[in-house]
């Protein structure tokens, strides 16, 4: 029997077919690498976003089904030349396609398409330069047109073609007062995205046919899967399940292997997989970068080297120096935040990051206890709360800490603009902020056990093995988003609800005492302790 293909599995098809086929045909085997509970919630906050921007349409009828009746009320919709159609529907022997909204345009005589996204209008990545201007994301610029050219395929197919074809998504600049805006232009942007997919309706058409008989076959392909001449960040779901002659740390996992690609094929094209097979040759040297006043770091040469010594690679000089320019008393910072699609406050914007949590643990002097101060909001908007206990346990002098400034310092600069009251406080917190993944990240202290990686997820257990995150109720940034988002939503209540606080304060907890001790450890090496 012949499969019916998808908009969503011609676009994984695009990205991975082997993936895609392992999904249909062996879901046992791919709901073992299957998302976690936040990732899922993404999926659920999505079909919120839909649900909203068809506030843009108010006249709209909804086709609720995916069945043959749902296909024949799409007729019936089209025929009457409804003014708006939400998720109609269009299938033929080969493609099923579900459309957001359809609005009839009088003059043209024919339907206008619109696509609904959830991204918004700009890279979402935090930066750490105020004013710098975001990136497009290319590859998630094009996915987004297949997925339109795959829609008005299959609506030719089946004798419908489209006028102006859209893509709606948020739009990062809008910021809410009251009420959420639906007038053009302000919670949502519509891009006019005709020419672009009138260029690639040809190839997705021929694409399409190549995905549907991929798809149709019932022995599993052959390995490998595309993705395996990319870095681990870039794997598809299953990938192990795909190719189970890579190992679990291999030439993968190599620092920045990702930006390095010709590197890494040649790599598996001579048939290297493990890291301690890799050659010590040019290709380790870091590239020079015209106008770069430092040098790149060695990274990859380095992680090779220590996986093959099995000891730490330590620069001592370089590390007493990191040390001992942070100035008493320290500040060990963290926040937990919520990055909501919808802003759900006055004076935020899509996907501003909700400050709900800090944890900080202060020390006067280097031989003196750290002390220890917290605060966790789940009630209402929580930023001005935040700020005031911030501002009665951080003083106006000494440096503060955090694993990965980027982000705490992006915070601070929301909060910053948020509430002009405490404006100079986090500017200057900003000024006084230390990066401690900086000396991993920086080479200055390198381990086999790091195995390339700087996240304090990956540092903490094997510099302080007897601190652990898996023995928490919230293990993760992630899960601590997903605890919110239940507990705000009503989902945990009572008992439930209390024991996922203590859990979300715990977990907040061990982040900033964990950047007490590595740095406590650090400390210790160059003291030859």
């Amino acid at each position: 029997m012949a499969t019916i293909l998808t908009k969503t599995d011609f676009i994984l098809y695009r990205e991975c077919p082997n993936n895609v086929w392992v999904k249909k045909y062996k879901p046992d085997e791919y709901t073992k690498f299957e998302v976690s509970d936040f990732e899922k919630s993404l999926a659920v906050m999505g079909n919120e976003v839909e649900e909203l921007a068809r506030g843009m349409f108010p006249t709209g009828f909804l086709v609720e089904r995916r069945s043959e009746g749902a296909q024949e009320l799409t007729k019936k919709l089209i025929a009457e030349r409804a003014p708006v159609i939400f998720q109609a529907v269009f299938a033929t022997d080969k493609y099923l396609a579900a459309t957001d909204v359809l609005k009839w345009n009088e003059a043209a005589q024919k339907y206008d398409i619109y696509e609904i996204k959830m991204s918004s209008t700009e890279e979402d990545d935090d930066d750490d330069e105020e004013g710098k201007p975001k990136r497009v994301n290319k590859k998630r610029e094009l996915q987004y047109e297949y997925d339109l050219a795959f829609q008005v395929n299959v609506a030719e197919e089946c004798g419908v073609s489209f006028n102006q074809k859209y893509l709606v998504r948020l739009n990062r600049l809008y910021v809410r007062s009251g009420e959420l805006d639906f007038t053009p232009s302000q919670l949502f942007i519509v891009e006019d995205k005709t020419e672009a997919i009138d260029r690639l309706k040809p190839t997705a058409a021929i694409e399409m046919p190549q995905a549907q008989a991929y798809l149709s076959a019932m022995e599993m392909p052959q390995a490998p899967c595309p993705c395996y001449y990319k870095g681990r960040s870039s794997h598809c779901t299953a990938f192990t399940y795909i190719n189970p002659n890579v190992p679990a740390y291999s030439v993968h996992d190599l620092n920045r292997i990702g930006n390095s690609k010709r590197y890494l094929k040649e790599l598996l094209d001579e048939g290297i997989l493990e890291i301690g097979n890799v050659p010590i040759d040019d290709r380790l040297r870091p590239k020079e970068v015209k106008g770069s006043i430092k040098p790149s770091k060695p990274r990859k040469l380095n992680q090779i080297l220590v996986h093959k010594s099995k000891e730490p690679m330590i620069d001592f000089e370089s590390l007493k120096a990191e040390l001992d320019s942070l100035k008493f008393p320290l500040y060990f910072l963290d926040y937990e935040t919520y990055p909501t699609a919808i802003p759900p406050y006055s004076g935020y914007h899509p996907y501003q990051q909700i400050v709900f949590q800090y944890s900080l643990h202060v020390v006067k002097d280097k031989d003196s206890e750290p002390a220890h101060f917290e605060l966790l909001i789940l009630d209402g908007e929580p930023s001005e709360r935040i700020a005031e206990s911030l501002h009665e346990h951080i003083g106006d002098t000494g440096t503060v800490i955090s694993w990965f400034k980027t982000f705490e310092n992006s915070r601070n600069r929301e909060l910053a603009g948020f509430l002009p009251r405490h404006k100079d406080f986090f500017l200057n917190i900003i000024a006084r902020t230390y990066d401690l993944m900086d000396v991993v990240e920086g080479q200055h202290y390198v381990h086999p056990g790091f195995e390339g990686r700087a996240s304090i997820k990956k540092v903490l257990p094997v510099l302080a093995p007897h601190l652990s995150y898996k023995k928490l109720g919230v293990q993760s940034g992630t899960d601590a988003i997903e605890a919110y988002r239940k507990i705000t939503r009503g989902e945990l209540t009572g008992e439930l609800a209390k024991e996922k606080e203590r859990e979300m304060i715990e977990y907040c907890k061990l982040d900033t005492y964990a950047m007490y001790v590595l740095w406590k450890f650090f400390c210790g090496v160059v003291d030859g302790v």
